[in-house]
């Protein structure tokens, strides 16, 4: 992505000749790349977070915090899966396409409803490992508590 925004910026301003099809392709790169990722990112929950409330919390407080916060992303999930696959839908009825490739647009909403589907899964994992006490070390500080 990086070296076609080289291309197109150097093409459209030093030789007023864009890269043809840079934005879509930039476009649905984005996309697959962070629905792609999201299942993974949420597995090894990486996500970046901000803590304000863990340093005043216990370990149980934590843990607590953590399932509250993973119910409400998994729901949120849920929401944008079934946003995505109607979107999806829409695309295909309408037969849309890109304007420069023509590429069709409804299998990549799809792609990014069933990630979301996969990420629901995660969430619920993260969820019942949390409750059965199977989860992440909570006994640590919040700062020092790594990928784990």
């Amino acid at each position: 992505m990086v070296v076609i925004t080289c291309i197109d910026v150097t093409g459209r301003y030093f030789f007023s000749a864009p890269l043809i099809g840079a934005h879509e392709m930039i476009t649905l790169a984005m996309g697959i790349m962070i629905f792609l990722g999201m299942p993974l990112v949420t597995s090894a929950r990486e996500h970046l977070t901000v803590d304000i409330m863990g340093g005043f919390l216990g370990p149980s407080g934590r843990r607590a915090q953590q399932i509250i916060a993973n119910t409400v992303a998994g729901l949120t999930f849920i929401l944008f899966a079934y946003l995505l696959w109607f979107h999806g839908i829409g695309l295909a009825e309408d037969l849309m396409i890109t304007q420069d490739f023509e590429i069709e647009q409804a299998p990549f909403a799809f792609l990014m409803a069933a990630m979301c589907f996969l990420t629901i899964f995660v969430f619920l994992d993260h969820v019942g490992r949390d409750l059965t006490g199977k989860g992440p070390d909570y006994s640590r500080p919040a700062g020092g508590r790594g990928n784990s």
